[in-house]
């Protein structure tokens, strides 16, 4: 053990849980995992622990980090509100989104639609478009950030009656036109249902996006989730994350680290920061610290 446990001593119990958010955390600026991380984390498996990822990408576009790392685990999805397990099929995918009514009244809202360019939606059936986007630029940002990148993923374009939606909600996503409009929708938003959680932040070539979940899907009732599923202490858990949307994992998890490129959001929540950044392979460092890999 490293100079962390003068702190506080793991449990003793044969396993330790690490969960690691993605972009900005584990991968780095260029999207890539370096081989030194994967070395490391498979070190780490191979002791019997288990190393899970919390993303708020869609599966498909964590599925191939998944793979490369040559995980078995759970893997979280959309924030907490999808969880599945790729290498065991037998294992029943949990959702924990919200009704599709609820969206119905998002989408009707004038008061709403009026301060938004587009809206995107997200859930079982694949992503949902709510305006076709103005330019290529736009296109782009879009369709890049948000992982609707090939031809292969199934994605399509809807109206304000939103028909062609029949499965429960994973996200909502609320490119907007100002962001002096940020208090104005939330106030409408929470009005619709004071149970959903609301989040902003900015995309590279959009602009502000309002992200809206079920109060359910959030990285820290996931990570609660993963410690009961498989029975370790919430004391011999690690997480690591960059964001706003990882803080309550980061305080959750008595080794919280937030990244050295983090949000002050995130290093606030967090007991400890890592040393490095994500393009320093600030996570693989930290492991093997704490355990001598």
């Amino acid at each position: 053990m490293s100079s962390y446990s003068r702190e506080h001593q793991l449990v003793d119990i044969p396993k330790i849980l690490v969960v690691s958010d993605l972009d900005g955390t584990l991968l780095k600026s260029n999207n890539t995992i370096s081989q030194s991380t994967i070395d490391v984390i498979k070190k780490f498996t191979d002791r019997g622990n288990i190393f899970c990822i919390a993303t708020g990408r869609p599966k498909r576009a964590a599925i191939k980090y998944y793979e490369q790392l040559k995980l078995n685990s759970l893997l979280i999805n959309y924030n907490g509100s999808y969880i599945t397990n790729p290498s065991n099929p037998k294992f029943t995918p949990l959702n924990l989104g919200f009704s599709n009514d609820i969206l119905r009244k998002i989408m009707n809202n004038k008061n709403i639609l009026k301060h938004v360019n587009n809206i995107l939606v997200e859930n079982t059936e694949g992503d949902f478009i709510w305006k076709k986007p103005k330019s290529e630029k736009e296109r782009f940002a879009l369709f890049n950030h948000f992982h609707i990148t090939s031809k292969s993923d199934k994605y399509s374009y809807i109206k304000p009656k939103l028909a062609n939606i029949t499965a429960d909600v994973h996200s909502i996503l609320l490119h907007i036109k100002s962001d002096k409009y940020i208090d104005d929708l939330s106030y409408e938003i929470k009005s619709i249902a004071n149970t959903l959680i609301v989040r902003h932040w900015n995309v590279i070539g959009l602009g502000t996006i309002i992200e809206i979940n079920s109060v359910f899907s959030s990285k820290g009732m996931a990570l609660k989730y993963l410690s009961s599923y498989y029975g370790i202490p919430l004391e011999n858990c690690l997480a690591f994350g960059d964001g706003d949307n990882d803080a309550e994992m980061l305080r959750t998890a008595f080794f919280g680290f937030a990244m050295k490129n983090g949000t002050t959001t995130a290093k606030l929540s967090a007991r400890y920061m890592t040393q490095q950044t994500n393009n320093e392979d600030g996570v693989a460092i930290e492991l093997r610290k704490f355990f001598n890999l």
